[in-house]
């Protein structure tokens, strides 16, 4: 663990940093998912689940991401083990959000809001920002 995320990850703040820690500043060759757990004690885990989806271009994959977090949530002991699961999309280029990231954001909040184990806000990355999803988006097109 690096000296400067072997701290609790409590606030948004604290989650900021580890996506940064990850996003390194370097930007993204594609579309991208990252997750990471958070132990019941706010330590994280120093493993990070990378996944691309730039096979789904047409919008995002419901059934895809819905394995992708039952795994982590099965892992989790379905919430019993305290621990928390933090979950972030990346994708190259600009940071306006297209309705293809507004999509694929809507949908992975709703799925997360049914797991059993914790979750944290759900964060979106480009090329120049990381940062928390703002709720209009997490709401989708249809509120």
């Amino acid at each position: 663990m690096t000296p400067e995320l072997d701290h609790p990850i409590r606030t948004v703040r604290d989650l900021a940093q580890v996506w940064e820690f990850i996003d390194g500043g370097h930007g993204y060759d594609a579309p991208q998912m990252f997750a990471v757990v958070i132990d019941a004690d706010d330590r994280l885990i120093p493993t990070v689940v990378q996944i691309y989806d730039e096979e789904f271009e047409d919008g995002p994959d419901e059934e895809a991401m819905r394995q992708f977090l039952a795994v982590h949530d099965a892992a989790l002991a379905g919430g019993v083990s305290g621990a928390s699961v933090a979950v972030m999309r990346a994708r190259p280029g600009g940071s306006a959000f297209t309705a293809q990231d507004r999509a694929w954001c809507a949908m992975t909040h709703r799925l997360m809001g049914e797991m059993r184990c914790g979750t944290r806000p759900l964060f979106f990355a480009t090329d120049r920002t990381v940062g928390v999803v703002p709720p209009d988006v997490l709401v989708g097109a249809t509120g």
